[in-house]
């Protein structure tokens, strides 16, 4: 008869089973363990930045402030995520398309990039591009032989908060387009404020985004009245000596007879706000990303 095995035993044995099992468990890990190529991460980090909606609302209005030679004009481009790729559409801020393409992405391990395939709506295969990680963007360049292709880029540059598209040609002056936000907006008239007790109408569900769009609607006694948001990002300062700060910006605007915009007011934050309001009295207008009806209550 045997009494009971001492404690150290027992540790000891514990200790074993569980250095034999880690050593099979960490082998099994080891097998597994497969690093990957980093262009292979670019391209998801790629697939993640694309999609979106940008426009060049700051480089049009700057550049004809400044009265540089062949100033560019507003272009919308709208990056939209598709089975295959993504769709894209560069348009005039009227909806005038001018140019629909197909992107699609793989890994090009020759290259060591993200090849990305372009093609018009109808399958033609147009130039393709090359992605590589610059610091705190992406940039993707054309073969320099690909010269016919005017449809294609021949330059592009992809940060958090832009998108410059470099077109092949003579002058390859390239767009500098900027992500767009979407804001949601209401116009009360008159501006009731300071909790007094005054009828009002209010016109609400006005949808624009923050790089220059406008949102209209007429008001009982049939102005044509409108705002515009217009995430302000100077290439410039307005100031010899002092350094101009980016600002969100509202304007109430409003369409004569004429067919002239006269602009009543403007009002600024931060670029990062994601509400603005502005209240002139005979009118107030608030622009939100997230509605005060969905948003989490603080203290």
């Amino acid at each position: 008869m045997t009494g009971p095995r001492p404690l150290k035993f027992l540790n000891s044995t514990l200790f074993s089973l569980l250095w034999l099992c880690s050593l099979t468990y960490g082998g099994q890990s080891l097998a597994q363990g497969q690093d990957t190529t980093p262009w292979s991460r670019d391209l998801q980090v790629i697939e993640v930045m694309l999609h979106g909606l940008y426009s060049n609302a700051n480089q049009a209005y700057f550049d004809g402030r400044r009265k540089i030679d062949n100033p560019q004009s507003r272009h919308n481009l709208l990056i939209e995520t598709a089975d295959d790729g993504f769709d894209v559409t560069l348009s005039a801020p009227d909806g005038t398309v001018m140019s629909n393409q197909k992107w699609s992405l793989a890994e090009d391990d020759q290259r060591e990039a993200v090849r990305m395939d372009i093609s018009n709506t109808d399958g033609t295969p147009l130039c393709p591009v090359w992605w590589t990680r610059d610091a705190a963007q992406f940039s993707a360049k054309g073969d320099s032989e690909c010269t016919e292709d005017h449809d294609s880029p021949s330059a592009l540059a992809l940060s958090e908060q832009q998108f410059w598209w470099t077109p092949r040609g003579a002058s390859e002056v390239p767009v500098k387009l900027h992500r767009a936000r979407q804001f949601t907006c209401y116009a009360d008239i008159p501006g009731v404020g300071g909790g007094r007790d005054i009828p009002y109408t209010r016109y609400d569900n006005l949808s624009l985004h923050d790089q220059g769009a406008e949102t209209w609607f007429v008001d009982k006694d049939g102005r044509n009245l409108g705002l515009r948001l217009l995430n302000v990002d100077w290439p410039i300062n307005n100031y010899d000596g002092y350094f101009t700060r980016d600002s969100l910006v509202i304007y109430v605007i409003e369409q004569l007879d004429d067919g002239s915009t006269k602009e009543h007011g403007y009002a600024f934050t931060l670029p990062e706000a994601n509400r603005i309001g502005i209240n002139l009295k005979w009118m107030l207008a608030s622009c939100f990303m997230i509605s005060g009806k969905v948003d989490t209550p603080t203290m």
